[in-house]
């Protein structure tokens, strides 16, 4: 972990331990102690994969239009709100076919990642994601709000299958903060 509280490197999540100790809260109640093993398998999976896919294998997978990044997600039931827009279940894949290639070249970073095991089929996330680097070319700087929602497939294979992903946005002035470090009481005031 960075002196900002961000972790580049999926193998300093070796343990599901691991969020807590980088958790700049007070972790959710909502944590079962029986379903720590599946906390670890959609860390394993999903999270460790994400940072691993983004910081060494897009660029290449490019090439291949992105099926690596496939692996992540349950494309007939993916339903996504992410800063782009809403995109409707069974839809995803347009989405993704357009989107992914463009943001290829770039890295990724994780702050205050939490995953909670609801069931030993779902569990639900939330972190700070810091992505950057270059799309279609322009250099791009952004850090947002993650919220996943995964569910474990008859395979055994976690995938996603909601994320919204947004911006604080000051009210108003009705800019985004592509930071992620607006105060949010100063935020809601319109005057």
């Amino acid at each position: 972990m960075d002196e900002r509280g961000f972790v580049k490197d999926d193998t300093e999540y070796s343990s599901v331990d691991k969020q807590y100790e980088f958790l700049h809260m007070s972790p959710s109640k909502y944590h079962n102690p029986a379903l720590v093993k599946e906390e670890q398998e959609v860390l394993d999976q999903l999270y460790r994969g994400w940072l691993h896919y983004w910081n060494h294998e897009s660029r290449e997978d490019f090439k291949n239009g992105m099926v690596g990044a496939r692996r992540f997600y349950d494309f007939d039931d993916m339903l996504s709100y992410d800063m782009f827009g809403n995109t409707e279940r069974t839809k995803f894949n347009e989405h993704f076919e357009r989107i992914f290639p463009y943001w290829n070249d770039g890295n990724m970073e994780f702050k205050d990642i939490e995953i909670t095991a609801l069931s030993p089929e779902f569990a639900y996330s939330t972190m700070i994601q810091h992505t950057w680097g270059t799309a279609g070319g322009v250099p791009f700087d952004t850090a947002f709000r993650r919220t996943g929602v995964a569910r474990k497939n008859d395979k055994g294979e976690w995938r996603w299958i909601h994320e919204h992903l947004s911006f604080p946005t000051d009210m108003k002035t009705k800019q985004a903060d592509f930071t992620a470090t607006l105060d949010p009481v100063k935020a809601t005031k319109m005057s």
